[in-house]
């Protein structure tokens, strides 16, 4: 999870936007079926 939050930078977004922006959640499959996994403060 830590990754996602490496995706997308302070400077790619528009100002303000970050401050937006607090969670992300992301459905992912998994060998063992999907998951819903959430990104804190993911715009660093």
């Amino acid at each position: 999870m830590e990754a996602g939050a490496h995706v997308v930078s302070r400077a790619q977004v528009m100002e303000g936007i970050a401050e937006m922006i607090h969670d992300v959640q992301v459905e992912a499959t998994f060998p063992d079926g999907t998951k819903l996994v959430t990104v804190h403060e993911p715009i660093r």
